[in-house]
């Protein structure tokens, strides 16, 4: 039977990480954060975003990052269904489902937030050669335009969206979670990145892409830890 969670447990995966996502989203929100970083990487001269097109930015981490991605997911499913047939992956039976399970969740409850916020990415703004005003996250959306479709982040949220590997081996092998944890950081911070360099997003879409998975990976994690925790066949 799994062991109940400490005060610590709660600090380090609840509280910290939504103080830190506070102060983030508070100071793009109060601040023009957002726009500054924007300014660095759009060419006003000739009115682009010169890494939109960009080889690095386009074909590596946004394609590449996407399948990447995909084939975490597609080995998760491979290694789950083949978990009834193999007596070897057989007790990583609900791990490999709930990492499944927490990228599907991810790349869904994204994708849902992009449709029903209707904000516009960088490149749809007027300051960047767009039709779209620019407005802050609190601020009700432009009614002078079409909707966008640019928040929360969705391409980030795939990297971030690895955080479930952390959850899934918490409990099991700590070194493989700190991987998977590090892994997310890295990838999702990437991600958003070049996504940003592209005019596709603004850091602060970064920062609820990463606390949406976060939270996301830690509601799952609290529902199924009993079945994570078990190291025998299910």
């Amino acid at each position: 039977m799994a062991r109940e969670l400490g005060t610590k447990f709660w600090v380090g995966h609840l509280v910290l990480p939504l103080a830190v996502f506070i102060l983030a989203a508070a100071a793009c929100e109060t601040s023009d954060l957002d726009l500054f970083l924007a300014d660095r990487y759009f060419d006003f001269s000739r009115g682009v975003w010169p890494e939109r097109d960009a080889w690095w930015a386009e074909w590596l981490i946004h394609l590449r990052g996407k399948d990447l991605v995909t084939a975490v997911a597609a080995g998760s499913l491979l290694g789950w269904l083949g978990s009834y047939r193999s007596s070897r992956l057989a007790p990583l039976r609900w791990p490999l489902f709930y990492l499944l399970l927490v990228i599907a969740l991810t790349a869904g409850t994204v994708s849902g937030l992009k449709q029903a916020t209707g904000r516009h990415c960088p490149w749809d703004v007027d300051r960047y050669g767009g039709s779209a005003p620019y407005v802050k996250l609190t601020e009700p959306p432009p009614q002078t335009c079409g909707p966008g479709n640019c928040f929360p982040a969705g391409h980030a949220s795939g990297g971030f969206s690895l955080f479930g590997g952390y959850f899934a081996w918490r409990d099991r092998r700590g070194w493989a979670a700190r991987g998977w944890l590090a892994a997310g950081v890295v990838l999702g911070s990437i991600y958003g990145w070049a996504q940003m360099a592209r005019g596709a997003h603004f850091l602060s879409h970064n920062f609820w892409s990463a606390i949406i998975c976060w939270l996301l990976a830690l509601l799952l994690y609290l529902v199924a830890r009993p079945a994570l925790s078990d190291r025998s066949v299910r």
